[in-house]
């Protein structure tokens, strides 16, 4: 168990979780399996509590990146039907069967070993196909494309394909050429496997429009309430809060500098704050002089860099002192989600929301 900082305080609002599942839902239609990747404990929003609000909300289809992320979940649920993307990475197959779980076979090395496994043990297990269509990761490339479809007798005997899948390298840009290619080269592949779920949308193919839905879409970040594309326009619901409470107050006055390396220098004398959060809680460095928090309507802009556990805020808008020790700032609101931020030192808001440490004091919003 993690010792929490009851300083700062993340909250994580399921509800906003189920409508953005509910969107995804209408916007795809009721035929559409929406699927849900909780990888990387639900984008570090903590899988349990997220996979809960999805199954009760219909979902019954899960992605996650790893073997051991896989079996953590199985254990909330025996129903949900269970993806790992990194494929059969492990050396215990029996794993896969125990816990009813359903590789993601990235290369015909893959499948091999799962084919063999069921001849040994005269068992029939589950598997998808991952089929690169463009992204050069994980999939198998062309030529393994090639053999598979050209010996599918041959090489699939035991295994039941229940999910034949891509996955696409520029859905965040609309205007890519390089979705209708890929689309086109999927298309083409899944003809050979047609009884059963054929899917290549993550959250920005979802809008690239109703040709990329198939039956299947895996949206990600779009249920966490982050954009998947450039220019995206608040479709989702903001899902997280950060808030933080004043640790110290103090008076600096004109040449006073603040924080490592002195990047910050007073013209006058001011009042300062200290919060107990930095770059250990994934509050980038990159937001050193560069990032504003709220106190109800007043904008405060961070001083100096920010350092491993603490920044410090300008408090000289701040009129009544007196009682703010206990009072909370706003650092990621609706006002200022993870999408508006990540824009502030040019990342993407996966980033900002799997970085959040662990060391806050987490509350779940249902």
């Amino acid at each position: 168990m993690h010792n929490v900082d009851k300083n700062t305080i993340l909250s994580i609002n399921l509800k906003a979780i189920a409508k953005n599942y509910k969107t995804i839902k209408k916007k795809v239609g009721n035929k559409n399996i929406v699927a849900a990747s909780v990888k990387a404990d639900a984008y570090g929003l903590g899988v349990k509590k997220v996979s809960q609000v999805l199954i009760k909300n219909g979902c019954k289809h899960f992605f996650v990146a790893t073997t051991d992320e896989a079996i953590e979940l199985r254990k909330t649920n025996k129903i949900i039907s269970i993806f790992i993307l990194n494929g059969l990475v492990t050396n215990d197959l029996s794993l896969i069967q125990k816990y009813k779980l359903t590789p993601v076979i990235n290369n015909l090395r893959q499948l091999k070993k799962i084919e063999l496994f069921q001849t040994r043990n005269k068992i029939k297990l589950d598997i998808a196909l991952h089929f690169d269509t463009g992204m050069s990761r994980l999939g198998l490339d062309k030529n393994e494309t090639d053999t598979l479809i050209g010996n599918k007798e041959i090489l699939i005997k035991y295994s039941n394909v229940v999910l034949v899948m891509s996955h696409l390298a520029c859905a965040d840009n609309k205007k890519s050429n390089k979705n209708k290619k890929q689309l086109k080269k999927f298309i083409d592949i899944k003809e050979n496997f047609p009884n059963c779920i054929h899917s290549i949308a993550n959250s920005g193919g979802i809008l690239l429009g109703k040709d990329y839905h198939l039956n299947m879409v895996r949206p990600g970040i779009s249920l966490y309430g982050g954009d998947s594309q450039k220019s995206e326009k608040n479709i989702y619901k903001n899902v997280i809060t950060l808030k933080s409470k004043l640790i110290q107050i103090r008076e600096i006055y004109k040449n006073d500098t603040v924080g490592y390396g002195a990047t910050f220098k007073a013209k006058s004398k001011m009042k300062i704050g200290t919060l107990a959060f930095g770059y250990a809680d994934g509050f980038n460095r990159l937001f050193s002089n560069n990032y504003s928090i709220y106190y109800k309507n007043k904008k405060l802009s961070i001083l100096g860099r920010v350092s491993m556990d603490l920044i410090t805020i300008n408090l000289t808008k701040i009129k009544d002192l007196k009682n703010i020790e206990n009072e909370e700032f706003e650092i990621i609101s609706d006002r200022f989600s993870i999408n508006e931020i990540s824009k502030l030192i040019n990342t993407i808001p996966y980033e900002i929301l799997t970085n959040l440490g662990k060391r806050y004091q987490r509350r779940y919003i249902s």
